[in-house]
């Protein structure tokens, strides 16, 4: 019986199975931690995407219909696959100008955002402001009198592949800023 015992303490078969089964559990949470970093990273740069394409595309028209906008938004879907977007997220975008002051002041005032147009389903307002009222725009980033600028901002929620596990649900901003090329592009698009 004793040898029995000492045979059985001495034998290493099965000791590779067991540390395998030990650090498993490591492997797979660094494994999800990984793809769940990534794929927050992919979601985040795909919606950088989509604000820049946005504002570029509109900033490059001699005007804007709401025609225009309603074709060109349906391009979300393509520009962020394979990120769901139509009830995480929301496009805002704006038209934000500076008018000529009153009276020959100096002082020009604030900027306003003249015409906003909104797609989505998800419940965010936008960062820049709403549509007749003062817009806000970043530190040190200023307009020349009647100068106009197009804002697209995409705002998206992030759904972890496992939420609660390693990360929770997070909303993702991103904003574009793009002058105007041919057009000053502040009427109201109808």
């Amino acid at each position: 019986m004793r040898n029995r015992l000492h045979r059985i303490w001495r034998d290493n078969r099965g000791v590779a199975a067991i540390e395998f089964g030990l650090v498993l559990p490591v492997l797979v949470v660094l494994f999800i931690g990984c793809l769940e970093v990534t794929f927050k990273i992919w979601s985040t740069q795909k919606a950088e995407k989509l604000a820049v394409t946005l504002a570029d595309v509109i900033a490059q028209s001699q005007e804007v219909t709401v025609s225009d906008l309603q074709s060109l938004v349906t391009s979300i879907d393509k520009i962020m696959e394979p990120f769901p977007f139509g009830n995480n997220g929301v496009v805002y975008i704006s038209s934000v100008y500076l008018p000529q002051p009153e009276d020959d002041e100096d002082d020009p005032g604030d900027p306003i955002v003249n015409w906003q147009y909104k797609k989505g389903a998800f419940s965010a307002v936008s960062r820049v402001g709403v549509e007749n009222g003062v817009a806000d725009l970043p530190n040190g980033f200023s307009l020349a009198v009647r100068d106009n600028v197009i804002v697209a901002e995409v705002i998206y929620k992030y759904t972890p592949i496992a939420p609660g596990v390693m990360f929770d649900e997070a909303t993702i901003y991103r904003r574009a800023f793009f002058k105007p090329r041919l057009g000053a592009l502040t009427d109201k698009p109808i």
